[in-house]
């Protein structure tokens, strides 16, 4: 009579909560827990557990509805009988399933073609996901194997262990989209069926549509604010994917995969998104960040790409984005997704190359760079492209049409476009934020433009500022000492256009200058180069920026200047390390491979590399300044304030600058530029006298005496 008593107790608890603190759909959920909560006990000796091992969890106890206080001076077989009593209780009554969630998995199911097994895994596995106090109510059943946990969910869910086991292996739906994951290096049944991360909350909130329901992970692409134009110089790159894509989504190919390439902000987005309006395909991205603005883990970025390939499969003319796929292959993101260790890597590459042979939607994945990403990998893309910084042409024409309404200009675009590592995303990055601003005049709008776009490509690593063009009104390439025909070899320069000269000689000499005059000639740009921007730290990088450095005068038809030549062109039997021979063997190639005019200059003749050597068609020498040479540039350099002059004190001067050795174009320059400093550039003595003070800097210059000279 007591025990009954104590039972319509607990029967009237339950009903008092159930009526006073949750609405019609709480109740049904709630109804739910209980009823999974009195199976376990019911079923799965989830009673005889809880007594046996004192298990102190009382959430367990308060699903079904009883206090563990007023249990607590029982004895076991009563509290047996009672928990049994209102279990039997709990189960016997029938559950509607209606709400939110149910409608939002009906939809799911509806979609991705879910059987009724596979919906009440994904609705048991998501309320666990929701509430972490009911899925703890299953530690009562200790450490769980795959095996284990599929017999109880069978028990739990009231359905065939078989058909439990079918639903939750690699190859079935819920796994290959992505929906459900059966973790199995946990042992707990709340961590081993693992949802897609945000998906519980997603279903848990009303929904318009099966597209809002995944909106966390697949974005509709917007469109694109570029044209097909702007890629003018990738034109071939363009059309063989524009050409591929095309017929694969008319074939329906699966497995279709573009790897794009690239430095921040050259574009790589805007190209798919071109590419797809173009070709009137829908375009769908890989969320970085859910809806609450959190950013998304690799490994759920990677889910949710399997969820579009899944969701999109059934969609007409549909392709997929994956941006920043370089973070997928850092920090042992595939040993953290799968839950595998490293000895397990074959497996893993096996599952990601699988991912890329079996997808069913044409993805594009972009990545900043590709250092981190294994051969293995690489080689599963059908097409591999690097998209990189645009010439200077089409730098220009983008900066012509990004500031067609700014009052800038035409001469100060023509110098910004010298920036090589000026990407379009900077330039409009700039507009923006210039217009923002809101100047108007030329100087203004040219200041700001310089200073953000400066400041960028500062922040970014790369060269920012604009070499200042070197006043060259009276340079001449009389004023340089050697004894090649220069005249001849410019002007079968120009009607070849195709030549590889190496300049030699002492610093100073001209060398860089004669490049520059040859580009100025032959109506080239030119892209000049040092050692030092080539050499890279990581291995085989130094190599990658020299074939880069021919492709981009090849992409420009530029002039190619490349200063500081000697540390390419040593002499490869002295190497000790084999990655010195090899990047003397990639300037090599690249220089047999290519057409334009490529000069090198060196300051050192010593020790290079005698094969390298022969790959050249000229082999200038330059060397110091002849007397004539020396006065024409010093009267080129110090104009009227030397010819207004008389004869005798310039004859005077003559002779005192014709005593000075081994005197070069850039000692003048150097001078030049030290007068300025002090006013005093038409000081034609102190010029003169700063020039031997150049000289004595020269360990090899020798010192002669000049005899007395009276001053003037």
């Amino acid at each position: 009579m007591a025990a009954r008593s104590r039972r319509k107790k607990y029967r009237t608890h339950a009903t008092t909560l159930t009526d006073h603190f949750l609405s019609t759909e709480e109740q049904l959920i709630y109804q739910l827990k209980q009823y999974w909560v009195a199976r376990a006990f019911l079923f799965c000796n989830g009673i005889n557990l809880y007594l046996k091992n004192n298990f102190r969890n009382d959430d367990i106890l308060n699903f079904i509805m009883l206090d563990s206080d007023e249990l607590s001076d029982l004895k076991p077989a009563e509290k047996h009988s009672i928990i049994k009593d209102q279990c039997s209780r709990i189960i016997s009554n029938d559950l509607p399933r209606q709400g939110v969630i149910f409608d939002n998995l009906d939809n799911i199911s509806l979609h991705f073609g879910l059987s009724s097994v596979e919906i009440d895994i994904m609705l048991f596995a998501s309320i666990m996901t929701i509430d972490h106090e009911f899925g703890s109510c299953f530690d009562v059943f200790g450490r769980l194997t795959n095996r284990t946990a599929f017999s109880l969910l069978a028990h739990i869910l009231n359905i065939d262990k078989q058909q439990v086991s079918s639903a939750l292996q690699n190859d079935a739906v819920l796994s290959r989209s992505g929906l459900i994951k059966l973790n199995n290096d946990v042992n707990d049944l709340d961590r081993k069926l693992e949802s897609l991360d945000g998906l519980a909350s997603a279903l848990d909130t009303q929904q318009p549509n099966i597209d809002a329901i995944f909106a966390s992970y697949i974005v509709p692409s917007p469109k694109p604010q570029l044209k097909p134009a702007h890629y003018s110089h990738i034109q071939s790159d363009y059309d063989r994917i524009a050409l591929y894509l095309k017929n694969v989504t008319l074939k329906n190919i699966k497995g279709a995969n573009i790897l794009i390439y690239g430095p921040p902000g050259t574009g790589k987005t805007q190209l798919v998104r071109v590419l797809s309006d173009h070709l009137k395909l829908s375009l769908n991205e890989i969320s970085v960040e859910n809806l609450a603005g959190e950013i998304l883990s690799s490994k759920s970025r990677i889910t949710a790409c399997q969820l579009a390939q899944n969701f999109l499969e059934k969609r007409e003319k549909q392709c997929l984005l994956f941006d920043e796929i370089e973070d997928l292959f850092e920090d042992d993101f595939f040993s953290q997704f799968l839950g595998r260790s490293h000895s397990s890597s074959k497996v893993i590459k096996g599952w990601f190359n699988q991912l890329l042979e079996n997808n069913a939607v044409p993805t594009f994945w972009l990545s900043n760079n590709i250092r981190s990403m294994d051969d293995a990998f690489l080689r599963r893309f059908d097409l591999v492209m690097l998209l990189d910084i645009p010439p200077r042409s089409t730098r220009l024409r983008m900066l012509t049409e990004s500031l067609q309404n700014t009052q800038v200009r035409s001469t100060w675009i023509e110098r910004m476009a010298q920036l090589e590592h000026l990407p379009p995303a900077v330039i409009s990055r700039a507009v923006h934020v210039n217009d923002i601003i809101g100047e108007t005049s030329a100087d203004s709008v040219e200041g700001h433009l310089e200073t953000l776009i400066s400041s960028t490509l500062k922040a970014m690593g790369h060269k920012h500022q604009l070499q200042n063009n070197p006043n060259a009104t009276f340079y001449d390439p009389e004023l340089i000492n050697t004894t090649a025909p220069l005249a001849k070899i410019s002007a079968g320069l120009k009607l070849s256009n195709s030549g590889r000269l190496c300049l030699f000689g002492p610093p100073g000499t001209g060398k860089s200058a004669y490049a520059k005059y040859i580009s100025e000639y032959l109506d080239k740009p030119l892209i000049a180069k040092r050692a030092s921007d080539l050499i890279d730290s990581y291995v085989g990088g130094t190599e990658q920026n020299i074939a880069y450095m021919f492709e981009q005068a090849n992409a420009e038809q530029a002039l190619l200047l490349l200063d500081e030549a000697d540390s390419f062109l040593r002499d490869r039997s002295n190497n000790r390390y084999s990655w010195e021979t090899t990047q003397v063997n990639e300037l090599l190639v690249q220089m047999e491979n290519f057409d334009g005019i490529f000069i090198c200059s060196t300051n050192l003749m010593n020790n290079l590399d005698s094969a390298a050597l022969r790959r050249f068609d000229f082999k200038l020498e330059f060397t110091y300044l002849k007397t004539e040479q020396a006065w024409q540039l010093l009267n080129g350099f110090m104009g009227n304030a030397l010819k207004i002059l008389p004869a005798d004190k310039q004859a005077f001067f003559n002779k005192k600058l014709s005593a000075i050795a081994q005197l070069t174009p850039g000692d003048f320059a150097a001078v030049r530029r030290k007068l300025e400093v002090l006013s005093e550039q038409n000081n034609v003595s102190l010029f003169i006298e700063s020039l031997q003070e150049e000289a004595n800097f020269k360990a090899d210059t020798p010192k002669r005496s000049i005899g007395f000279a009276a001053e003037f």
